[in-house]
């Protein structure tokens, strides 16, 4: 595998400087990012009501191509901003996300709206109350335009579902922003709102921002509390996140949901960092690979120490327990529910009549080979400030396929294209995405971070000062 280029070395071509030009509607209301909003609201330039209007027009233009929101609140949308105009023109704000509009992930409660988790088991369910992060967002002013769209039960890498069908990726409608949180990557890159909460259990919310061209943060376990919402699938795998076209957004999001950590506001120069370049000899499209050495010439020139290290996990090890986690929670979840092999896909009913069969003493077996992985690949990372990996082995694929059918030419299975993502779920970490450098006329690709427990604040540090040496186009050219 090519490795970051230095005298001479292959694979030199330099990509930084990406071809694909900054959207030409970029100045528009509903192309600001958040921390935009906020200095447009603190001058006067704007408000929150001629906000929402320019986003919700924008979901009337480009939202039934795409298919990323399902559930519209406008009324509820409109009635939260007229209170945040209020607000800021009493000088009352309650902060950078006062009057700004977020999307929610369908598998995440908002009080009074439907929360169907993609499945029609749930299609006329509504929550009663907001999950912890969105009571936390709505209390800080953010404005909940609706809820995007998810596979069932938010279990599989890319965006379809029995009862509102596919979600299209803005770079070309008929590919795949990927998942599960790909209504939440294919709303924030096609301007429906600059900031989207979504749920992250083997790369759901890194994988769709690698596909789509924007940032993401995956926080470690624990770092956002959850209260109420759907039953884990996966243990404690899945963790609440934010999506985003700015690190400075993710920033501003993360404040407000997060618990505090003891390792907040660590510097970051002249960090060690471990490059991650294959794992076990999983296949890699080559524009991936060719970003990702881009990407980490990028830190490298921004002063710190790179070294090419071995991954600490096997995709076989990985999947099998991945799989015997879900499987077991799949089962859980329809174990009350009759006749529900009519409902579900069948990928959702093979998962749980596997887990179904399951002994209580295997899964207790799961359990004990889990924790004993994240004690392993913990000590192995543990002495990089952070670890650096591409975000996805592919590009977007076709919509119509629930994972890319080839990787660099090799035929791929469905969960080849996670083989960089998943282990860290199960190891509990923290992990960014910013977009990596791409050549004219490939897809977006993505650069993942990874950082020790409680890093989440060095992670987005770090991102932030790549994005200033590396811009990325903030919007899909839709």
């Amino acid at each position: 595998m090519a490795k970051v280029c230095e005298n001479g070395a292959e694979d030199c071509t330099d990509a930084r400087q990406s071809p694909r030009g900054i959207n030409s509607d970029r100045n528009e209301l509903w192309a600001r990012t958040a921390t935009e909003l906020a200095a447009a609201y603190q001058a006067g330039e704007t408000s929150p009501e001629h906000v929402l209007e320019a986003v919700l027009t924008r979901f009337d233009t480009v939202n039934p191509t795409l298919n990323a929101i399902v559930t519209l609140d406008r009324d509820g949308a409109r009635a939260a901003a007229r209170q945040a105009g209020i607000r800021l023109a009493a000088g009352k704000s309650l902060g950078l996300l006062d009057g700004v509009p977020v999307t929610v992930k369908d598998n995440l409660f908002v009080g009074g709206l439907r929360a169907t988790w993609g499945s029609r088991l749930f299609k006329n369910f509504v929550a009663d109350l907001d999950d912890a992060p969105i009571a936390a967002l709505r209390a800080a002013g953010a404005i909940i335009l609706g809820k995007t769209n998810t596979p069932e039960f938010a279990a599989s890498g890319y965006t379809n579902n029995l009862l509102f069908g596919p979600t299209g990726n803005p770079w070309s409608p008929g590919l795949s922003p990927g998942g599960s949180s790909g209504g939440a990557a294919a709303a924030v890159a096609a301007g429906l709102g600059p900031l989207a909460i979504g749920t992250d259990a083997g790369g759901s919310i890194r994988r769709p921002a690698a596909h789509t061209g924007i940032a993401a943060l995956k926080p470690g376990i624990g770092r956002v509390p959850r209260r109420g919402g759907f039953p884990q699938l996966n243990q404690d795998l899945q963790v609440i996140g934010t999506m985003a076209r700015s690190v400075a957004d993710l920033k501003a999001a993360f404040a407000i949901m997060a618990s505090p950590s003891s390792r907040a506001g660590r510097p970051i120069h002249a960090l060690r960092v471990g490059v991650i370049y294959s794992i076990g000899g999983a296949p890699i499209e080559p524009s991936v690979e060719n970003a990702f050495v881009s990407a980490c010439r990028v830190l490298k020139e921004l002063g710190h120490n790179m070294e090419s290290i071995d991954a600490p996990w096997l995709p076989t090890e990985v999947n099998e327990l991945f799989f015997e986690l879900t499987s077991v929670g799949t089962a859980r979840v329809l174990a009350e529910r009759p006749a529900w092999r009519d409902e579900v896909t069948p990928s959702i009913r093979d998962a749980a009549e596997a887990g179904a069969a399951r002994l209580a003493t295997d899964y207790l077996t799961t359990l004990d080979r889990l924790a004993a992985f994240r004690e392993y690949v913990r000590d192995a990372l543990g002495p990089y400030d952070v670890v650096a990996t591409p975000a996805a082995s592919a590009v977007a694929w076709p919509k119509s396929d629930p994972y890319p059918r080839k990787i660099a030419g090799y035929e791929a299975g469905p969960r080849d294209a996670a083989a960089f993502s998943t282990a860290i779920n199960l190891a509990g970490l923290p992990a960014i995405v910013v977009p990596a450098p791409v050549k004219a006329g490939e897809l977006p690709a993505g650069l993942q971070l990874i950082g020790r427990m409680g890093s989440e604040e060095l992670l987005l540090d770090l991102a932030e000062t790549f994005e200033t040496a590396q811009p990325w186009p903030q919007l899909a050219p839709l």
